[in-house]
């Protein structure tokens, strides 16, 4: 009796699937919403206040989550020089809330808590809690490879749009050039050929594709549910 090989993949097979899942992530309708010409380009990022739990959890994701607290081989090294990089992002958003001061004044801290604990904006809970689960589930520096990448890729094609428009008369610094200039669409590391060329067996190829659908899907449902608030024009 003949044994089949098993089929021995790379990363860079699990990349075409990636740019899939951009492509469908480009169709959301916050991502469309922002390049209506019927919406003047000064309101297109009124959504704003409500990435405030995404854009600070992602700085904690970024500090304690996704990188190795022991990187010991080169591919974990790479993997954590790059979430230092996306740790401080949230200041940029941060700046981008004092511009909503006066849309704020009557926001107690109760309040607060209020609006980012709603069950109407509960997927940008539910992103931070579902990129922890995938985190572990990529324990391998080739499978959290993807699981950055795909990160890396949506933001790149949601930034791509946004810093075309502006909060008021001014330019956005977390939705506009300068957070897109953080944003490539890969990891902010030297040779990424050395990621996309280690091997996967066929299991780890299924768990790659898995743990990257499951990522978009996060983010997607996020994005959803935003556009949904954005209808309410609570920050117009």
């Amino acid at each position: 009796m003949l044994l089949t090989e098993e089929k021995v993949y790379q990363v860079a097979d699990v990349i075409p699937y990636i740019y899939q899942l951009k492509e469908e992530f480009e169709k959301s309708r916050l991502v469309q919403y922002m390049q209506q010409e019927t919406t003047p380009v000064e309101e297109r990022l009124n959504f704003a206040p409500y990435f405030a739990y995404f854009a600070n959890s992602f700085s904690d994701l970024s500090a304690y989550i996704i990188p190795y607290e022991n990187p010991d081989t080169d591919l974990k090294k790479k993997i954590n020089q790059h979430t230092k990089e996306d740790m401080c992002h949230n200041g940029l958003f941060l700046q981008d809330m004092q511009l909503f001061e006066e849309k704020f004044h009557d926001f107690t801290f109760t309040k607060c808590l209020e609006f980012l604990w709603d069950e109407k904006i509960k997927h940008s809970r539910i992103l931070s809690f579902g990129i922890t689960k995938l985190t572990y589930l990529a324990s391998e520096p080739s499978l959290r490879y993807c699981l950055i990448r795909i990160i890396e890729e949506l933001g790149n094609t949601f930034f791509q749009i946004s810093h075309k428009c502006k909060i008021g008369e001014r330019e956005s610094k977390y939705f506009g050039h300068i957070h897109l200039g953080y944003e490539p669409g890969h990891l902010h590391v030297e040779d990424e050929k050395l990621f996309e060329s280690q091997k996967l067996t066929s299991e780890q190829y299924e768990l790659a594709k898995q743990i990257v659908r499951e990522c978009f899907t996060l983010f997607f449902n996020m994005m959803e549910e935003i556009y949904e608030r954005t209808l309410e024009r609570k920050f117009c």
